[in-house]
């Protein structure tokens, strides 16, 4: 009979749809890399490859992707505009290649254009330039002669051999030493102006939900393991 228990477990595991042995990647992912940006674009450099902070750094499946590479696209403006998009593929990575980051959302910038006036440059000042449409960028000056840049995204992680899907979200900061926002924002706005710059970038997913059938496969292997104990005790009794 016991025989028959361990026979019985192991078909309740192997039942279960593949949803529950999907290869979707959950927790934290830091990584760095440089860009090049200009009016209406971000263009990633080093051929659009980032690089992934060590393992330690990292948070629940994405450690095993620690020291290794991934390439992102670029972000233009048009036809990427802040708002809804679909851009599959815009994240992928060398040592996942089933594992790939669609962009479905540009968040505007929240720091309002009208900051963007101000002077004297000084620290506190933020700025999200309208010119024409609203940046995803929020400026802000972290003294007279530096400042920050940042924006956020939303996406869905896709296993390519499972067709499994979660929500990420994603943030990138780029660091500007030696330049006011006011000084980035003349620059940007030249014609052919550019600023290459380093980023750093953050994605963070949603803790992975079985689909229905996952928890019915699941159900249906202890039931038939009930069913299995119950019958044994009736039969030892008699």
């Amino acid at each position: 009979m016991t025989k028959k228990i361990s026979v019985l477990g192991f078909i309740a595991i192997a039942i279960l749809p593949l949803a529950a042995r999907a290869e979707l990647i959950t927790g934290e992912l830091n990584f760095t890399g440089s860009a090049t940006i200009s009016f209406g674009s971000i263009a990633f450099d080093d051929g659009n490859v980032f690089n992934i902070n060590p393992a330690d750094t990292q948070q629940g499946g994405f450690m095993t992707l620690g020291g290794t590479a991934g390439s992102i696209e670029n972000i233009t403006n048009p036809p990427d505009a802040t708002g809804p998009l679909g851009v599959p593929g815009f994240i992928t990575f060398a040592a996942a290649p089933n594992i790939s980051i669609t962009l479905t959302y540009l968040s505007p910038g929240i720091d309002g254009a009208a900051g963007c006036a101000d002077t004297p440059p000084a620290a506190g000042q933020a700025c999200t330039p309208n010119i024409p449409d609203q940046s995803p960028f929020n400026l802000q000056n972290t003294s007279a002669t530096s400042s920050t840049g940042s924006f956020d995204i939303l996406g869905i992680e896709v296993d390519s051999l499972t067709g499994d899907t979660i929500p990420v979200t994603g943030a990138f900061t780029t660091p500007f030493t030696s330049m006011n926002f006011q000084q980035l924002l003349a620059e940007v706005s030249s014609p052919g102006g550019s600023i290459t710059t380093s980023f750093s970038g953050e994605i963070a997913t949603a803790a992975a939900v079985p689909e229905p059938t996952t928890f019915i496969g699941l159900l249906m292997g202890i039931g038939a393991l009930g069913i299995c104990l119950i019958r044994t005790n009736q039969r030892a009794k008699n």
